[in-house]
C-alpha cells in the first residue's frame, strides 16, 4: 500500500513539474532575445529536461552548494543563495529558481535570498511548495509538516515516519524537522513584493506556488 501511494504521488510531482516547464518555457519567450539566467541551486538535468539550446538563453551559472560539470551555455559556481555579493545590481536578465527558498534557513534567511534575487536579476522566476497543501511532501504523510518542529523530532527520534527511517539520534531528528520551511501564502507579498503569483494546484489544493515579475518586452 505505502509503495502504492509513493508511485501516486510520484506521478502527480512528474505532472505537476512538466506543466511548470511548460508555464516557464511560454515565459521566456516574453525575452525579445536570449536570456542570461542565473540558476539558485540549478543543475544541468533540470535544463536539459527544458530542452535547453542558445535559443533557449545565451548563458546560464548554475549557482550551488557544489561543484558540477558544466558545457555549452552552462557555467557552474558555488554559492550561498542568501549572499549574491558577486554578482552586480540587475547583472542578469533572469534569476530562476525550483524548490530551494524552503531549504535556506528561517524566514529571515528566505527574506535574504528573496531580496538578493530581485537585486541582481532584472526579473525572477520562483517556485516553491505551498506549506498549506495538506500533504507533507517529505514524508508523504498527511498534515506531518504543520506539527511544531519539536514535535516532529520526537516522532523521527521514536519512528519511521512515511519515506523516513527511524533517525540514528536526536541531532539528526532535529536536523529532519528544521532543515525545510515552507512558504504560507501570505508571506509571499513580503518576500516578492507586486509580483505575479500562479497557483499549481493538486486534487483542488494549491500544491506549489510560481512567483514572477516578466511581463512581454523582455
Amino acid at each position: 500500500m505505502q509503495a502504492q501511494a509513493a508511485d501516486f504521488w510520484g506521478k502527480v510531482e512528474l505532472n505537476a513539474r512538466q506543466r511548470r516547464y511548460q508555464v516557464f518555457a511560454s515565459l521566456l519567450k516574453a525575452f525579445k532575445s536570449p536570456p542570461t539566467i542565473l540558476d539558485i541551486g540549478g543543475t544541468m538535468d533540470y535544463w536539459k529536461t527544458l530542452g535547453v539550446s542558445h535559443k533557449l538563453a545565451s548563458r546560464i551559472v548554475l549557482l550551488n552548494m557544489f561543484e558540477q560539470p558544466a558545457v555549452d551555455v552552462f557555467e557552474s559556481v558555488t554559492g550561498d543563495a542568501r549572499d549574491l555579493s558577486k554578482y552586480r545590481d540587475q547583472q542578469f536578465d533572469l534569476v530562476f529558481s525550483n524548490s530551494v527558498i524552503g531549504h535556506v534557513g528561517a524566514f529571515g534567511d528566505q527574506m535574504r535570498m528573496a531580496r538578493e534575487m530581485q537585486r541582481v536579476g532584472k526579473s525572477f522566476f520562483l517556485q516553491t511548495p505551498n506549506h498549506g497543501f495538506p500533504l507533507d511532501w517529505r514524508t508523504r504523510i498527511p498534515y506531518f509538516h504543520w506539527l511544531p518542529a519539536p514535535a516532529q523530532a520526537w516522532c523521527f527520534e521514536r519512528f519511521g515516519v512515511g519515506s523516513y527511517a527511524k533517525a540514528a539520534d536526536h541531532a539528526q531528528a532535529v536536523e529532519w524537522a528544521t532543515r525545510i520551511r515552507n512558504i504560507r501564502r501570505g508571506e509571499l507579498a513580503r518576500l516578492f513584493p507586486g509580483a505575479i503569483v500562479v497557483n499549481e494546484r493538486v486534487c483542488g489544493f494549491t500544491k506549489s506556488f510560481m512567483v514572477h515579475n516578466i511581463t512581454p518586452g523582455h
